[in-house]
């Protein structure tokens, strides 16, 4: 059922084990049961039953009460899952509030401990979709991009396309872009002042075939091979990052708007 699955992926973001999701999702579905009854229907013994009652109980999700001396148990209706998790939304916003308060100590620290140039390599969907957020994370004002669209679309799919402007645009970092000429980027270019971009476009369409973002001190690369698939990589370091800025910057001094 569609509102099982929700309470089930609730339950997930709550991090309660699979046997906890397990157990409550076979309690709901009884009702009151004493604890060896819902571990039998939930073809679970009884130690890992026990385990799993005092996880949903310490969430908050589940109580017990005592009839004839027998322990009996019952899965609390959805409205406590939510409630639990406005709980955590509260604590994560308290979170995000004490890190936002002390940034500018934190990036100092970060700085001086990352003098020292660092390479991070990812493959994969999962690998595009972290360097993406660390490009979003770790820009404030501006993304320079070397982008060959005939390429990039072995790598994005248009979800993914679509979503990074989307969220570019919401976090108002603007983006400069070098592309290699194609329709889609010169399609991109009619919509320059609706995203926050420039584009400019360069006439050799082979000039590059990998996806370049420069970003505050960082350099992230992007490239699709037939048979490794996904490959990408960050390079944190101040002098790589000042490099690769400077040569865009000479590429794009060259290149007319139109």
């Amino acid at each position: 059922m569609t509102e099982l699955k929700t309470i089930k992926n609730a339950l997930e973001m709550l991090q309660a084990s699979p046997n906890a999701i397990t157990f409550y999702l076979t309690s709901y579905r009884l009702g009151r049961r004493a604890i060896g009854q819902v571990a039998k229907e939930a073809q679970m013994d009884r130690s890992s039953a026990y385990l799993a009652f005092e996880q949903l109980k310490q969430l908050g999700v589940m109580e017990e009460e005592a009839v004839s001396g027998c322990k009996i148990v019952v899965a609390k209706p959805p409205q406590a899952i939510v409630a639990r998790l406005r709980t955590e939304i509260r604590r994560f916003r308290r979170e995000v509030g004490g890190i936002e308060g002390a940034m500018p100590v934190l990036s100092a620290a970060y700085a001086a401990a990352s003098e020292r140039p660092v390479l991070q390599v990812f493959t994969g969907k999962d690998g595009l979709h972290r360097i993406m957020d660390d490009v979003l994370i770790q820009t404030s004002d501006e993304i320079l991009l070397f982008s060959n669209f005939d390429e990039e679309k072995k790598v994005f799919d248009q979800k993914d396309h679509d979503d990074f402007i989307k969220r570019r645009v919401e976090a108002e970092i603007r983006l400069r872009l070098i592309a290699t000429d194609s329709k889609q980027a010169r399609t991109l270019q009619v919509e320059d002042q609706h995203c926050l971009r420039q584009t400019r476009i360069i006439k050799d369409d082979q000039a590059f075939k990998s996806e370049t973002y420069i970003y505050g001190d960082a350099i992230a690369m992007l490239s699709f091979d037939e048979r490794s698939g996904i490959v990408g990589f960050i390079i944190r370091s101040k002098d790589f990052a000042r490099t690769e800025r400077w040569l865009f910057e000479q590429t794009w001094a060259t290149l007319s708007e139109k």
